[in-house]
């Protein structure tokens, strides 16, 4: 199955998707619940086209994907940069291995689709990403991807940060660079599209959804936004007592100024050509 070795996790640092290196914890008592939430919403259009099918998750994380995939009776195969995310996945994924999105460690056709969730947004070319989920999907095969739709930061961010910052948090240059230079090349029903069109990929739809998060306390609010890559690190850092302040302070905050969390979504679904 495996044609190559993959790039050793600590040959990644650089790349922000590596960022997710040690913070698996904390996203799985955060993040994880809104992302399987959503990996439902993805999966369930094509649910039935996937039952008994062998699915590559492109970036799986801690396997939300690879959850959805199981409920709907496929065989969902793990593939991320940060082994402490995969470490994760536990019975959700058939397998699981370290490597590379643009540089996707099987041969061609290999495999009956290929997803991955909110991940292509997180490299500067998500039409390679696209491509290489192309090249080792069997003709006719399905490739969807999801990323989060251009829209205004919510309320609920929006506190949960000026709280942090309080704190003397400051934002690592990685996120900044996925804010301003990444997430913009494919968070429109266009840009989607586009990247998907340049993969090859044919019979492309765009779904474009608000989707319910799941995520409703503040208690639950404040673990999705502060189990988030870029804030984890910072939270993990502080004193015991300063930490356990910094919490209760975001919880307060997110009750009296939040809303619940309703974030767009961009889901592309799309088929290797024939």
């Amino acid at each position: 199955m495996v044609e190559r070795t993959p790039r050793r996790v600590e040959s990644l640092t650089d790349q922000p998707g590596n960022a997710y290196q040690g913070v698996a914890a904390a996203w799985a008592n955060g993040p994880a619940a809104m992302y399987d939430r959503i990996a439902s919403v993805a999966i369930s259009p094509v649910a039935d086209r996937l039952r008994g099918a062998t699915v590559l998750d492109v970036g799986a994380g801690t396997g939300a994907l690879c959850r959805a995939l199981r409920g709907a009776g496929a065989i969902p195969i793990a593939v991320d940069t940060s082994r402490d995310m995969l470490d994760l996945i536990g019975d959700a994924a058939a397998h699981a291995l370290v490597g590379d999105m643009c540089a996707l460690p099987f041969t061609g056709h290999r495999f009956d689709a290929a997803v991955s969730g909110f991940a292509i947004s997180h490299i500067e070319a998500p039409e390679d990403a696209l491509s290489e989920m192309h090249r080792v999907v069997r003709p006719g095969g399905c490739v969807i991807a999801c990323v989060f739709g251009e829209a205004p930061a919510g309320a609920s961010k929006d506190v949960v940060d000026e709280v942090a910052r309080d704190f003397g948090f400051r934002p690592p240059h990685w996120y900044f660079r996925l804010k301003t230079g990444t997430e913009p090349r494919s968070n429109t029903p266009a840009l989607l599209r586009g990247c998907a069109e340049s993969a090859g990929l044919v019979d492309v739809d765009i779904a474009d959804v608000i989707v319910d998060s799941g995520l409703e306390t503040p208690e639950s609010i404040a673990a999705y936004r502060t189990g988030l890559a870029h804030v984890a690190p910072f939270v993990a850092s502080l004193p015991g007592p300063q930490r356990a302040a910094f919490i209760d302070r975001a919880v307060a905050a997110v009750r009296e100024r939040g809303q619940p969390v309703r974030p767009r979504v961009l889901v592309l679904s799309s088929r290797v050509p024939a």
